[in-house]
């Protein structure tokens, strides 16, 4: 009963507030690249929420774990491990506007800081990607909602072109040897 009523009164509280969005600078992909501690291609392998205890109380953490398939980046380990502010434990839930979300099962391109923060993603969400394969089975790239990344330009700083042709999803492999031909730049900066 306290529970029903204690999330009963943090969503009374909560729909009093404004609501708000995330907000971040849009970055290029030079910049994502560049910022990244850490570039790898994996699987979810695990999600799990979990509390921390700060000395003003206590806040709901995720910790995901990827199996690194492809290693981009010099210090990707065979897992990587990241944390991200919110999550639900025991029907009590923290969240985060537009904090990405993750299953089990679910590949992608990550480009993260291993500093810790409330979000490890470069760019929020822009560092990111979705990879699922198309009909010929080939990997492709996507962004997390759904719009496929034609090329490296549209990463980060995503603006909707108008076009006669729908765009198609570049191949993993491109992706993969752009962001190896971008990394010698991006580590000078």
């Amino acid at each position: 009963m306290f529970k029903v009523l204690l999330v009963v009164s943090i969503m009374a509280i909560g729909s009093v507030a404004p609501a708000r969005a995330t907000t971040y600078d849009s970055l290029t992909f030079a910049e994502i690249v560049a910022r990244a501690d850490v570039i790898f291609v994996g699987e979810v392998t695990d999600v799990r929420p979990f509390r921390l205890r700060t000395r003003d109380g206590s806040v709901i953490r995720t910790r995901v774990v990827f199996r690194v398939s492809e290693p981009l980046t010099r210090g990707a380990g065979v897992v990587e491990v990241l944390e991200f502010l919110g999550g639900e434990i025991d029907g009590v839930g923290m969240a985060v506007a537009d904090m990405p979300r993750f299953a089990i099962g679910d590949r992608r391109v990550v480009f993260a800081r291993r500093e810790r923060s409330i979000n490890p993603i470069v760019g929020f969400t822009q560092g990111l990607l979705r990879v699922a394969p198309d009909a010929s089975g080939i990997d492709r790239v996507w962004t997390l909602d759904d719009r496929p990344v034609a090329e490296v330009a549209s990463i980060g700083a995503l603006q909707e072109r108008p076009s006669a042709a729908p765009a198609i999803a570049m191949p993993l492999s491109e992706l993969k040897a752009r962001v190896v031909r971008a990394l010698p730049a991006a580590r000078r900066r």
